[in-house]
Formats: C-alpha cells, sequence, structure tokens
C-alpha cells in the first residue's frame, strides 16, 4: 500500500513526501486484522483493532521510537534536496482496506515546513491512487513544545475512506503518523491513530 517518494516545493527546497498508495516493492512483513463493527455485530472487511499485538519500532538513525499495530516493512527514501540530498524512513503496516504508516524524515528546521509536508502528502498520494484525498480540516499544535500540525483526511465515492495525520517537526526531523481505512471503520481506525500519537517518543 505504500511508495516513496515524490516531492513537493517547500521555501525552495524539494522534500520528500511519502505516497501511501502503491504496492512497494517489497512485500508487507505483517498485516494488521481486527475486527470493525459492521450491521449485526459482524463485518466482512475487518481492519486493525487496537487489540492486536502493538509492536514498537525504533527509527535507528534518529533514536525516534513508535508502537505500531504489528510489525512494520521499512522503506527508505532519498531526494534531491536544494543542492544537499534529503533522507528518511518509512515505517508501514498494511491492513485490509486501509493503511498505517509512520515517517522520520531528516530535514533541518523541520517547523517550516509542516503545511508543505501535508500538501505534498496529498499530492503524493492522488498522484499514485485512484483516490482522490483532502484534508478537510487542519489545526496547528504543540507536542511535547515541539510545532505539530493535525489533519483529518477523506477520499469521496463508494469506497471511501478517512484517517487522520499528524506532522511533527523539531530542529532536524519532520515526523509524520498516518492511518487511513474504510469510512465505515472510522472509530476504529480514530482510536489506533491516537495510541500511535500516545506512543510517539522523540529523544
Amino acid at each position: 500500500m505504500l511508495a516513496a517518494s515524490t516531492a513537493v516545493v517547500a521555501g525552495g527546497v524539494l522534500l520528500p513526501t511519502s505516497a501511501f498508495a502503491a504496492t512497494p516493492e517489497t512485500p508487507q512483513v505483517g498485516s494488521v486484522t481486527t475486527t470493525g463493527a459492521g450491521h449485526g455485530g459482524h463485518s466482512h472487511h475487518d481492519i486493525a483493532k487496537p487489540a492486536v499485538k502493538w509492536v514498537k519500532t525504533t527509527d535507528s538513525p534518529s533514536g525516534i521510537t513508535v508502537k505500531l499495530p504489528g510489525k512494520a516493512t521499512l522503506q527508505k527514501l532519498s531526494a534531491p534536496a536544494g543542492g544537499t540530498t534529503v533522507t528518511g524512513r518509512v515505517y508501514s503496516v498494511k491492513t485490509d482496506d486501509g493503511l498505517i504508516g509512520f515517517v522520520v524524515l531528516d530535514v533541518p528546521d523541520g517547523q517550516e515546513y509542516l503545511n508543505d509536508g501535508l500538501q505534498g502528502f496529498l499530492e503524493g498520494y492522488n498522484e499514485a491512487s485512484r483516490d482522490t484525498l483532502t484534508s478537510t480540516s487542519s489545526q496547528k499544535t504543540t507536542v511535547d513544545g515541539r510545532p505539530a500540525l493535525d489533519a483529518r483526511l477523506s477520499t469521496k465515492g463508494s469506497d471511501r475512506k478517512v484517517g487522520a495525520a499528524r506532522f511533527i517537526a523539531d530542529d532536524t526531523h519532520i515526523v509524520q503518523a498516518v492511518t487511513l481505512g474504510s469510512a465505515a471503520n472510522e472509530k476504529d481506525m480514530d482510536q489506533i491513530h491516537r495510541q500511535i500519537l500516545a506512543s510517539i517518543r522523540i529523544p
């Protein structure tokens, strides 16, 4: 479900962004299967649910950690940026009908690029997907004193997906957490997203 990377111009600098919409060349290590409430309490389209085993994932270069609902697949990013190369890592857990992703980008002064990070993510997703993903709302906030941006996500059509993203910036990184799944399982996806956000630790 996840492929990188398109680039977005942010203040004259090309930043890699993650496009969560195509099949990666490397197979997924694990998938999350959970129960979403459907008609009569049953669903044939099960997705991730917090009852699954949560796995602590460490981004070795930065020391940033997160807990994800399943073993993540790592994909490395590299893109030109104003005469240098910006690197990053994408950690993804595949669900039956959505995605769960965590991204660490090595970007100096990351707080300058929060809005561009959201726009770049949306553009990258839409380039690689048949869906059209939009941000239905966004809000600036802080996480442990670091500037951050929260966004609600949605696609249109009969197979509508909803989700959320958070972008956190510090002096040397942009951290991105994204969950997206079927609108029928919105409550489960929201709960997963909250648990992911609560588990992020930035040294």
